[in-house]
């Protein structure tokens, strides 16, 4: 039984980050008080809670309120990480989930994530590094607002925030890790929180966000270098780990499969303008009480899959993609019978499904953009592309061919009648690759059937796809540039969300449904 609960915890930690130094980085292990979670500290109006509502699947963590009848508040949650390695590597990456409700709000952008570096085992203070988030709250308010149902509180959704740093001094051996604010001036207590979970650490040799040590040269375009790396087709690599050999011959050709799941996810490359691991973090899925399984057994309590998503390269030409299609964050309690996500008498259901990525896309001369209400039928019903956690795309229409952008969870989805959840506009949740700070172009966040990548909403610092003059997508959502090729952006808010057609040619395979 013990051994059991460890390896449930050790599963649960690894769908965060399989090098996650924080202890407890879901918030669930209560501390002796009883009344905080275990391993952290929290201070001025900070709650240990659910982080939700009645209709969701929340997860613990800590709500920070910024509303306080006698005026202005501060509030913060923090731990110290201890056994720093710095052999290991100096760089050190900081993120966690925070959902900003309506109400949240500070004065002179005083919402931060701050890392403190300690020495002597956490005992001394030596140096500390500071970073001010609320006007990334500000811009989603501003930006996708209209990415909501109904075109409101679009913004109103779970974002990673991280924080990436170097060791200052070789001293180092521990960190305080930090969230909090200061000037709390919410106008009323309701809405007035800011949601704060799955804190997570991780240590490396390089920058995941493209920085450089003070000392060194800048990297430039070497930052896409696929040096060690074995090319799998197209813009996919492969490193292997130290002593594996990929089932690759001189001639480039495969003498096995190539398998990749969870645990050489971190492994896999796409290469744009940089090397990203985009499926890293996302093949692992938690089962919430209320989804059901394959076999149609409604869960009474959560279930870890370790193998939600697996990729297998075989040299066909084509990623095989198998994916059960479960969502891999918060999500609303389906079925909806009080009407909060539109009456949607679905569940949320495992499922085992098995698709095929072109590895080198090719532009259809003959491609067609969807008329008024897809009358042409440009893009089937039901799934038309994936996410990188291995939730599918839909079109922008329901059964009854009217816009289906709006009734949905706060993370942008909800399950068809055939128990199959699925997103039918940008999916602001989904893990990247990169935090999406709107400060460069979007990372790639999944993939239509033709194996275009589908990017994030921005074109450049500040300009969103839907919005460019210099490089306007066309009718498909789709456009090009020298770096990515064609690829296609979500467009939140403008129709037609995420494809307006397949621009380049479909894998056949994908319209009948395979089991693996």
């Amino acid at each position: 039984m013990i051994t059991t609960i460890l390896l449930a915890n050790l599963f649960r930690y690894q769908t965060i980050a399989s090098n996650n130094l924080v202890t407890n980085p879901l918030f669930d292990e209560q501390a002796v008080t009883k009344s905080s979670p275990k391993g952290y500290s929290l201070e001025g109006n900070s709650h240990w809670a659910y982080c939700g509502y009645s209709d969701e699947t929340a997860l613990r963590g800590v709500s920070l309120r910024s509303f306080d009848a006698k005026g202005s508040t501060t509030g913060s949650v923090s731990q110290v990480v201890q056994g720093i390695d710095q052999q290991k590597g100096k760089w050190l990456r900081f993120s966690f989930l925070g959902r900003a409700e309506e109400g949240f709000s500070v004065k002179s952008d005083q919402l931060f994530m701050k890392i403190d570096f300690l020495s002597k085992g956490g005992v001394s203070y030596i140096d500390s590094a500071k970073r001010l988030i609320y006007r990334e709250i500000v811009k989603d308010r501003a930006d996708f607002t209209a990415n909501g149902d109904y075109g409101k509180r679009g913004s109103v959704v779970w974002r990673k925030y991280e924080f990436e740093e170097l060791a200052p001094f070789p001293e180092v051996d521990a960190v305080r890790l930090s969230v909090g604010f200061e000037s709390g001036n919410a106008a009323a207590d309701a809405g007035s929180k800011f949601y704060v979970t799955q804190f997570s650490l991780q240590q490396s040799d390089h920058s995941v966000s493209g920085k450089v040590e003070p000392t060194a040269k800048p990297q430039g375009p070497s930052l896409a270098s696929t040096d060690g790396l074995t090319p799998l087709g197209g813009r996919w690599f492969y490193r292997p780990a130290p002593g594996e050999k990929v089932p690759i011959d001189a001639s480039g050709k495969f003498t096995a499969p190539l398998v990749v799941n969870s645990q050489n996810a971190d492994r896999l490359y796409y290469r744009d303008d940089r090397l990203v691991n985009p499926f890293a973090e996302n093949m692992s899925a938690w089962m919430r009480k209320g989804y059901m399984d394959a076999q149609g057994t409604i869960l009474s309590e959560d279930k870890f899959v370790p193998d939600s998503v697996v990729i297998t390269f075989d040299g066909s030409g084509a990623a095989k993609v198998f994916t059960r299609n479960i969502p891999n964050h918060q999500t609303a309690k389906f079925p909806d019978t009080v009407g909060t996500q539109g009456y949607n008498p679905s569940y949320i259901q495992e499922h085992a499904d098995t698709y095929f990525l072109p590895l080198e896309p090719q532009v259809n001369p003959s491609a067609k953009s969807m008329t008024e209400h897809d009358a042409n039928y440009a893009l089937n019903m039901g799934a038309i592309g994936l996410a990188v956690n291995g939730v599918v795309f839909f079109n922008p229409f329901d059964a009854q061919m009217t816009d289906a952008s709006s009734i949905m969870d706060r993370c942008c989805g909800h399950p068809s009648p055939d128990y199959r959840y699925h997103y039918h506009k940008y999916p602001i949740c989904v893990n990247t690759p990169f935090v999406d700070k709107g400060e460069n172009h979007s990372p790639v966040i999944g993939f239509a059937f033709d194996g275009l990548p589908v990017y994030g909403p921005y074109e450049a610092p500040g300009e969103m796809a839907r919005d460019s003059k210099t490089n306007p997508l066309n009718a498909f959502n789709a456009h090009f540039d020298a770096v990515r090729g064609w690829h296609y952006h979500v467009t939140p808010g403008k129709y037609p969300y995420i494809l307006g057609g397949y621009f380049g040619k479909v894998d056949s395979r994908n319209f009948v449904m395979r089991r693996r």
